[in-house]
């Protein structure tokens, strides 16, 4: 019998050797139970009161000696919820301290945040925040990797974006012309021209500029979170979009 969930709702190796035990024998003073576990008097003791503490282990007295049993196994049930409602109160206290957090930050945030995010992961995290901003996306140098190196996400991702109306504007590179990446939902594509390739391509949507560097399959993102920054690359997309075919 696998015992070793019972190490993950919280209890001890002690705790669980002494509990199955004491399931087996029944009412036992705790010399028997030391015996019957082969642990030092002191950790059965300890262990002893935990379980009590824990509902898992009750006691009478007679004759001025106490005799220990284990409850039902059913209260292992009440434990686990017991856990549940204290991993609630934790995560209600913890979201309570991440507003208070950001309300603070908030003040002396500086007016621009850079930050870099690596592999195919990062790159993830980046098309993830595209969505929780909902912004239209506007893309500088698209290479058409992404439905292929991101094939199981990719799809989920463009779901999404269609379903939240979220724009995508795309000057690819010349070499996609009829590729079906090119063809999608609530996109609208152009061309760079001939022969203009880089390994770097610039994502710009709501506040964001993201400079995506290509080394085969494996991206590297840079991300700058200004809204001046973000107005600029815009201005040249358009001046690029309009000079585009």
């Amino acid at each position: 019998m696998d015992l070793s969930i019972l190490e993950n709702i919280g209890l001890t190796k002690s705790e669980i050797k002494i509990y199955t035990s004491l399931l087996k024998l029944g009412s036992s003073k705790s010399g028997k139970i030391t015996k019957e576990v082969n642990l030092h008097r002191s950790r059965v003791y300890e262990s002893l009161n935990r379980l009590l503490e824990k509902g898992l282990v009750s006691y009478v007295i007679k004759n001025g000696i106490k005799y220990f049993e284990s409850t039902q196994p059913e209260r292992l049930m009440s434990h686990v919820d017991e856990q549940k409602n204290i991993l609630n109160e934790k995560e209600k206290k913890i979201k309570e301290l991440i507003i208070n957090i950001k309300r603070e930050i908030g003040v002396t945030k500086p007016e621009a945040e850079a930050s870099i995010l690596v592999g195919i992961e990062g790159y993830k995290t980046m098309r993830n925040d595209v969505l929780k901003t909902g912004k239209d996306l506007y893309l500088i140098g698209g290479k058409g990797k992404e439905d292929r190196i991101l094939k199981y996400f990719f799809p989920n991702f463009n779901k999404i974006r269609i379903k939240n109306k979220i724009k995508w504007f795309i000057l690819f590179e010349s070499n996609l012309k009829n590729k079906s990446i090119t063809k999608m939902p609530l996109m609208e594509c152009r061309f760079l021209p001939k022969g203009f390739t880089t390994p770097a391509v610039i994502n710009v949507y709501g506040d964001r500029v993201v400079n995506v560097l290509w080394k085969g399959d494996y991206p590297l993102c840079f991300m700058v979170k200004n809204k001046d920054i973000a107005d600029s690359y815009k201005q040249w997309f358009d001046i690029l979009w309009r000079h585009s075919k």
